[in-house]
């Protein structure tokens, strides 16, 4: 029959009860109440001798705490709570950030499929490493690693909101790159005017505007008339990424 009992060195008490096979087991109650322990302790010994499934054993722990403490379990979906975040996230980062955000959590919806609409708690360090795998098959490993820092992100948050208590990607490595990275070599004279010849006007200006300057692609491209002066043959800008 279950038990609790409290060590020296905790304030907590905690249950004892032996599995399907005779073994016994301890687990901490995380209680000081001791009714309340041994309500647990019972729950613990009987969710291990009928091989209850998480989502049993779970319901159990929640029907308890509502019972201790008069508040309701509200599980928030993985879907759920990526949207909230993101919608969190947007006064206050670049759009192109949120690109990137939005693109890589997506692929990760897209890898769970229909169990992105379960409880994120319920989102396993094994759900990541595989999400992590199928990356690697599809994508570089910049990429990937780039898709992997956006979801430890969204559970780093998670945790500080309360709505897991365990982050499953917390010790989910990178990816690692097999080959090393290719060295970048400016365009030669022939090359530039084979592109310059091939490219239409507006393509054309942007070349040499990049040429130039040395301004990034994306910058370039939403240049307006008043950045120029052409008085003084300046070009006047603030750039997205570095400001």
């Amino acid at each position: 029959m279950a038990s609790v009992w409290k060590r020296s060195n905790s304030k907590y008490l905690t249950a004892c009860f032996r599995d399907e096979t005779g073994r016994q087991r301890r687990i901490t109650t995380k209680e000081t109440n001791r009714k309340r322990a041994q309500r647990l302790a019972e729950e613990y010994e009987k969710a291990s001798r009928k091989k209850r499934t998480l989502k049993q054993a779970q319901a159990v722990l929640d029907r308890l705490h509502e019972e201790f403490s008069g508040e309701r379990v509200v599980r928030t979906s993985l879907r759920k709570y990526l949207a909230d975040w993101l919608n969190g996230k947007e006064a206050e980062t670049a759009e192109s950030t949120m690109k990137f955000y939005r693109g890589s959590l997506a692929k990760f919806l897209q890898f769970l499929g229909d169990h992105s609409g379960n409880p994120i708690a319920e989102i396993t360090k094994q759900d990541v490493v595989a999400f992590r795998k199928s990356l690697i098959t599809q994508v570089s490993a910049k990429t990937a690693n780039h898709d992997l820092k956006a979801l430890k992100m969204l559970f780093k948050s998670a945790r500080r909101d309360g709505v897991v208590t365990d982050d499953p990607t917390e010790f989910v490595e990178p990816v690692r790159s097999e080959r090393a990275p290719k060295m970048k070599r400016p365009f030669t004279l022939p090359e530039l005017r084979t592109v310059l010849h091939l490219a239409s006007d507006e393509w054309r200006s942007m070349v040499l505007f990049g040429l130039y300057s040395g301004q990034r692609l994306g910058d370039i491209a939403t240049l307006k008339w008043n950045n120029i002066d052409l008085v003084h043959r300046e070009l006047r800008l603030s750039t997205r990424k570095t400001g």
